[in-house]
């Protein structure tokens, strides 16, 4: 009866003590003192939730494992502090922004499912797409983890977060601020086009302050929602671009004039026209594809095999007209 009684609170007071939380699974690490050649594990309904073959006990030489409805009865070689390891999927995690006036605020959205677990250590790892694939299959975002570079954007990102508890439900905390003064962006990319207007996408671009995970994105500006957008993997330092939508206020206007053409090609004069209509700076950047084969004269634009990319900046109300000349099979 003695003995049971010290299973059942071995059982009740394995609390976890570090948690790394996936996109789809979390990797649980409860500290135990464990008594000579065998122990219960007392799971209970979590026990439905840990992936196959993840269970392990951690600080002596396992012999066997019984599993019995919800317990685990675990026989093994010494005794003392050892920790009890297993993934989880009850728990899940990812990661997501505001920018609000300026400011870059990354939060961390943990779900859990099952009974509450104590963190004492809390580390958050957000993935590109093939890692958040794996939710239904949570070995396969762990070997991806055990693949990636540090840092690398096609990898994971590693953040630590404070710790606590965590309970049923979804957890939203923020976990990095930082200023980042984001510049303004007016984007036009697509093939050639001779409408009389065109429209324009608005977004920004700023700094990574510290590494971005891939997570949604909403800006707030002047007080307003401005909307939401997919922050894409970006490492610390480099540049981090979203995209809102159409702009309604500004446009490129163009005009196109034929210059000269024969049996087999034509060559145009286009002019593309746009005039900052806001009380700030803005960068305008536009890329085109031409249908081969074609030539280009553009000064100052960037020349491609597929057609051409150009990057400006406009003071507020400022106007700039730009001119190439553009030869195309007829």
């Amino acid at each position: 009866m003695k003995r049971a009684l010290a299973f059942l609170l071995l059982g009740l007071s394995a609390l976890a003590q570090e948690v790394v939380v996936y996109p789809g699974f979390a990797e649980v690490k409860e500290p135990l003192e464990l008594p000579p050649s065998s122990w219960v594990y007392l799971a209970g309904e979590k026990l439905s939730r840990i992936v196959p073959g993840s269970l392990r006990l951690l600080g002596v030489e396992e012999v066997e494992r019984v599993y019995q409805g919800s317990t685990v009865l675990f026989r093994y070689r010494g005794e003392g502090k050892a920790t009890l390891r297993y993934l989880y999927t009850g728990l899940s995690g990812e990661v997501f922004y505001t920018l609000e006036e300026g400011r870059l605020t990354a939060w961390a959205r943990l779900r859990l499912e099952g009974e509450p677990l104590q963190a004492q250590k809390l580390l958050l790892l957000a993935g590109e797409a093939p890692v958040l694939e794996a939710r239904a299959t949570p070995g396969v975002a762990f070997k991806a983890l055990a693949e990636a570079a540090p840092g690398s954007p096609f990898g994971l990102f590693r953040y630590e977060l404070p710790p606590r508890k965590l309970l049923p439900g979804v957890t939203e905390v923020p976990f990095l601020r930082a200023e980042v003064g984001p510049e303004r962006l007016l984007r036009y990319q697509a093939p050639f086009r001779t409408e009389a207007l065109l429209p324009l996408e608005r977004g920004y671009r700023f700094l990574a302050p510290f590494p971005l995970a891939p997570g949604s994105l909403e800006a707030v500006e002047g007080g307003l929602f401005l909307g939401q957008a997919l922050l894409p993997a970006t490492p610390q330092g480099e540049a981090a671009e979203v995209w809102l939508g159409l702009d309604l206020e500004a446009r490129l206007s163009r005009r196109v004039r034929l210059l000269a053409q024969t049996e087999t090609e034509a060559t145009y004069q286009v002019e593309t026209r746009l005039k900052n209509p806001y009380a700030y700076p803005v960068t305008l950047r536009l890329a085109e594809t031409f249908p081969k084969p074609f030539r280009l004269d553009f000064p100052g634009a960037t020349l491609l095999p597929e057609g051409y990319r150009l990057e400006l900046a406009l003071k507020p109300g400022e106007e700039r007209t730009l001119a190439y000349r553009l030869t195309l099979p007829r």
